[in-house]
Parts: C-alpha cells; structure tokens; sequence
C-alpha cells in the first residue's frame, strides 16, 4: 500500500470514530426530567465536541500535506 492511500485509511479511521462518538451522544441524550442527568449529558457531549473538533483538525493536517499546490506559471519560448 502507498503512502497516500495510507494517509486516507487514517483519515477514514479517523472520521469513523467521530461518527460513531456523534451517534452515541445522540442515542444517550436523556429523557429530560432529571436535571443531573441533563447536566451528565451536557458535560460529555461538550467532550465529544472537543474529541471532534481535534480529530477534524488531525484529518485536514493529514491531507493537507498530500496536497502539493504548485504555484508556478510556464511561459513557453517566444
């Protein structure tokens, strides 16, 4: 396996977890008449938010050092 497609089996990895963390938070939200609960609820879903924000971060590092933008111009001979 190159090192490219490497890099995306990472990245894939990587954004299947935050999948999986986003549809747990959701399935565990509580009924919403014990307030600790709620406050349970609130405290792990701002954990996931902070586990998401930084795996997305990783991700867009991972594949932005794939991408190579070559910025210069080719002037053909006169």
């Amino acid at each position: 396996m190159d090192k490219s497609m490497e890099k995306y089996k990472v990245a894939i990895e990587a954004l299947d977890a935050i999948f999986k963390d986003m549809v747990e938070a959701i399935h565990l939200k509580p009924d919403g008449h014990n307030l600790e609960e709620l406050r349970i609820y609130v405290d792990n879903t701002y954990s996931t938010l902070n586990r998401t924000a930084l795996r997305v971060k990783e991700i867009k590092t991972l594949l932005e050092k794939e991408l190579k933008l070559n910025l210069e111009t080719w002037n053909p001979p006169a």
